[in-house]
């Protein structure tokens, strides 16, 4: 049998676990909540998990599957990446022996999380492998939908053989890394300017640019000018060519066939490793 197990770092954007969890809840055995034990997020900055959180997720959890794991995720003096990929190192360790590693972050969303389970399933590999999978990233959120980044081939890590992490969720350059196509929705900037403003100054990236200067282009798009915003992403221009438009809410675009195609290059590119991986040296170089 093959063992897999699923990991989510909680901490202020705890609310979308609500709808990435149960997204995944079925088709796995075991997963861990990973919890700072004081209280605070990478930065140091108090963090609160509102009581009604844990109340939902012990109604939620009807199979006993879910275990809370507390420990001190952060440390003075160490960055918020390295207080990031301390953490998640931390939480693999605690998962046990599996045969695949799976970490989700709360606002991420699969599409089709029973058919990845069943190719990672199907999929043998001796040597240290990541497996990736095309993001779908939403920017902001408008009256009548979201503004999502179209023309993208942005990626990131989700499972792996053998979780020794560098930088965040990012194996060793070495490892093998499979790309797969398998679609992960990604709430990471569609949130209230309060919570952008949070995320950005508590984010393990946020000693890698001017935080404030791109929360202000954040916050200046809207529905009438953000077809002039081009190649644009915080620490690599080119992964964010444009923005397109996604009507309806979370729950009308998970449901949609749109969005197993929405957002991919109009023209064919070469899939590398995810963006963490590629600028691997220079992160570390810090």
């Amino acid at each position: 049998m093959v063992v897999i197990k699923v990991g989510f770092l909680v901490s202020y954007d705890y609310e979308f676990i609500k709808v990435s969890l149960p997204r995944i809840y079925d088709h796995v055995s075991e997963i861990f909540l990973a919890v700072d034990a004081e209280g605070l997020t990478w930065s140091g900055e108090p963090l609160h998990i509102a009581v009604e959180f844990w109340e939902w997720l012990k109604d939620f959890d009807t199979e006993k599957k879910i275990c809370i794991y507390r420990d001190r995720f952060y440390i003075s003096g160490m960055s918020p990446m390295e207080c990031d990929t301390r953490e998640r190192n931390m939480l693999s360790k605690e998962m046990g022996t599996a045969d695949w590693y799976i970490q989700i972050d709360s606002d991420e969303y699969f599409v089709d999380f029973g058919a990845f389970i069943g190719k990672l399933k199907r999929f043998k590999s001796e040597s240290p492998t990541t497996v990736t999978c095309r993001v779908l990233t939403l920017f902001k959120v408008l009256p009548d939908g979201f503004l999502y980044i179209d023309d993208s081939v942005e990626s990131l890590n989700f499972a792996t053989n053998a979780p020794v992490y560098h930088v965040a969720r990012n194996n060793a350059p070495e490892y093998t890394y499979v790309n797969w196509d398998d679609v992960v929705l990604h709430q990471s900037w569609a949130r209230s300017p309060e919570a952008i403003y949070t995320k950005l100054n508590n984010w393990s990236h946020k000693n890698d640019f001017n935080v404030m200067s791109f929360y202000r282009l954040w916050d200046a798009v809207d529905q009438n000018n953000y077809y002039a915003l081009s190649n644009f992403h915080p620490l690599n221009p080119l992964l964010w060519p444009k923005l397109g438009f996604l009507p309806g809410d979370i729950k009308d675009i998970l449901g949609s066939e749109l969005i197993k195609t929405v957002g991919l290059p109009k023209s064919p590119v070469e899939r590398n490793k995810p963006l963490l991986s590629r600028m691997w040296k220079r992160i570390r170089g810090r």
